[in-house]
């Protein structure tokens, strides 16, 4: 019986001791990020926090997105893996890692910060009723407050301090974390294009992280009563990771010599600004479903429980999707996968506008495998075909901007003032209407640019040598282009 190539190349991927890294590094970071992620809010509102300062902190983040990783795109292009200086004879030499280095403390400060949010106070305070009036108490200090059925109040000068302490630390967390994911996502994209390694395969094991984590946070809150222990392991699994990071290295990938050029030169071309356009309309519901679809789901009556399995449901599928998707790309291409994640989430959004009983989110959240998981790993690929090898982390780095950190701030702000204006439901209606508009849009304008280009899509192609600095452009058939990390535009003329 023959065994099918792509059965006999996971194989090989599998059982390949250079990629144990990165499959580690992988189940380690998002493990550690996911297993806070839906319990955020959650959390937020635990402490007081009120709807509205939910949706500044997360506009505040997205805010922080905006400038961080652009800015750690550009350095790591620029120092590549070498801190380049010459020897007394003038040869050129190299002192290896020093991106990674600096990476290695920024994922370990990254776990220090997790575990500061079991410090951030409570503004919640316990109420006893008498026959006369709600007296509270708050360390020493006896004030009147508006009791809730919980048997607790908010104290309004006490959650003036709760909300810039949880500001500070949740920011600075976000933008740590955020440089620490995106350096490690930018190494795997050039291992991707540099060698050839299926950045489906090695996503594969960081959903296999979301699975477990997803499923964890929820039980943990639940048998803890609180979220101090949830913090406790997402920050060791950070410092596992701070350790993975030193084995990981770009030997092959010197600095970038013309980067701003560079940059400027691929950014114009027609499908690149169509990639980025459907990416920000991608932010936006993105942006607004991570703010506050848990809450909402929260106040339908879901359990800690269920909102943890909202990400365990969908996992699986999207474990099984991330596998097949440099399949799904070598015979679709990027952009339909692209405008099917695009339609997956007006669909989602629909459904969630639909919603009574709150375990009903668990068929909705199968889509999100499709809305997130393949549209996020199909553009990753796209960027390893579109981009060359030096300004791969750079563009990386725009990616991030633009889906999170751009995208997710529009979502964030505009949802939470329509959401003010008329509510949850029709919020999600309104933007499913969106996402429905913008998938249709892009398929038009991406087919009608093949149509013009007589079925064929310039992609930049790399240098001749993955350590050289040159570029050139040539234009590939979109039979070719469809496939990815496989394109043969990104690999080695004369081989």
């Amino acid at each position: 019986m023959k065994v099918p190539s792509d059965v006999k190349r996971f194989i090989r991927d599998l059982f390949n001791p250079k990629l144990m890294v990165i499959k580690a590094l992988y189940f380690c970071l998002l493990a550690g990020v996911v297993l806070l992620w839906p319990q955020f809010t959650i959390h937020q509102q635990h402490l007081g926090l009120t709807t509205y300062q939910t949706g500044v902190v997360s506009a505040a983040m997205a805010s922080v997105a905006i400038i961080v990783p652009i800015l750690a795109g550009l350095v790591g292009d620029k120092l590549g893996d070498y801190k380049v200086w010459r020897d007394g004879k003038g040869t050129r030499l190299g002192v290896g890692g020093v991106v990674w280095k600096c990476h290695c403390v920024i994922t370990l400060l990254t776990g220090v910060l997790a575990c500061l949010f079991t410090i951030v106070p409570s503004a919640r305070i316990t109420t006893t009723p008498t026959n006369i009036t709600t007296v509270t108490t708050y360390n020493v200090t006896s004030t009147t407050a508006t009791t809730v059925a919980s048997g607790t109040s908010v104290d309004p000068e006490a959650l003036s301090v709760t909300f810039m302490v949880y500001l500070v630390v949740r920011v600075t967390y976000g933008a740590l974390q955020t440089v620490s994911y995106m350096l490690f996502e930018a190494a795997v994209m050039a291992h991707s294009q540099n060698d050839g390694v299926d950045y489906g395969f090695q996503r594969a094991w960081g959903t296999l992280g979301v699975i477990i984590s997803s499923y964890l946070s929820g039980q943990l809150v639940q048998a803890t009563g609180g979220f101090s222990l949830l913090f406790y392991v997402s920050a060791g699994l950070q410092m596992v990771s701070a350790g993975l990071v030193l084995l990981l290295g770009l030997e092959f990938k010197l600095p970038a010599q013309r980067l701003t050029r560079d940059i400027i030169t691929q950014i114009l071309r027609a499908e690149v600004i169509m990639f980025f356009a459907a990416m920000l309309a991608s932010g936006v519901f993105f942006g607004y479903l991570e703010t506050f679809m848990y809450r909402y789901l929260f106040s339908l009556g879901a359990s800690p429980v269920l909102i943890g399995l909202t990400v365990t449901v969908g996992a699986p599928f999207e474990l099984v999707l991330t596998l097949l998707t440099s399949f799904l790309v070598r015979h679709l291409g990027h952009a339909p996968l692209i405008m099917l994640g695009i339609f997956a989430h007006s669909v989602r959004l629909v459904g969630f506008s639909l919603l009574e009983d709150p375990w009903w989110v668990l068929p909705l959240e199968v889509l999100e495998s499709v809305a997130n998981g393949v549209l996020a790993t199909a553009a990753v690929m796209y960027c390893t075909a579109l981009f060359t090898l030096q300004t791969l982390a750079s563009f990386k780095g725009i990616h991030a901007v633009v889906y999170i950190g751009v995208g997710q701030l529009l979502g964030a702000m505009v949802g939470a003032e329509v959401r003010e204006a008329v509510g949850d439901v029709i919020t999600f209606r309104v933007l499913a209407g969106v996402a429905l508009a913008t998938s249709i849009t892009y398929c038009c304008a991406f087919y009608t640019l093949v149509r013009c280009r007589s079925g064929s899509i310039t992609t930049i192609i790399p240098a001749d040598k993955p350590t050289s600095n040159t570029n050139s452009s040539k234009s590939v058939p979109s039979s070719q282009e469809k496939t990815g990390i496989d394109n043969p535009a990104c690999i080695e003329h004369g081989s």
